[in-house]
């Protein structure tokens, strides 16, 4: 597996497309990007929503504190929050409606919605 600071360039810069500088779950958006990407479903996520997958056991790395593989980034090319809101997504309530969390709203939120998008595929559709 090939590490390089290229890669990790990438990473950083597609951190902050318009479609990864909004949290693919609950809308929470950053000028520069969330800073963790949970590497199961290729999505920048913020951190409410990182501990939430991370509960759940799904693996996360963060921007700037972990090594990246070409691999990943072409994964996280391919991928990324748009594709995650046109499949894992595509049903879902508005954010902050719905059960769908908001900034702001109890981890407990984050929680219940993450393991129902991404565990019972409750709101998956063909992309």
């Amino acid at each position: 597996i090939t590490m390089s600071a290229a890669a990790e360039q990438k990473v950083k810069k597609l951190a902050r497309l318009p479609g990864n500088i909004v949290c693919a779950n609950c809308g929470t958006s950053k000028q520069f990007g969330h800073s963790t990407v949970c590497i199961k479903f290729f999505t920048f996520v913020c951190s409410n929503c990182k501990s939430s997958h991370q509960a759940i056991s799904h693996r996360c790395k963060s921007l700037t504190m972990s090594s990246w593989t070409d691999a990943e980034v072409a994964e996280l090319e391919a991928k990324g929050n748009d594709y995650a809101r046109n499949t894992w997504l595509k049903n879902a309530p508005p954010v902050g409606s719905g059960g769908r969390p908001k900034e702001g709203d109890h981890i407990d939120v984050f929680k219940r919605f993450v393991v129902d998008v991404y565990e019972h595929k409750k709101y998956y559709g063909e992309y």
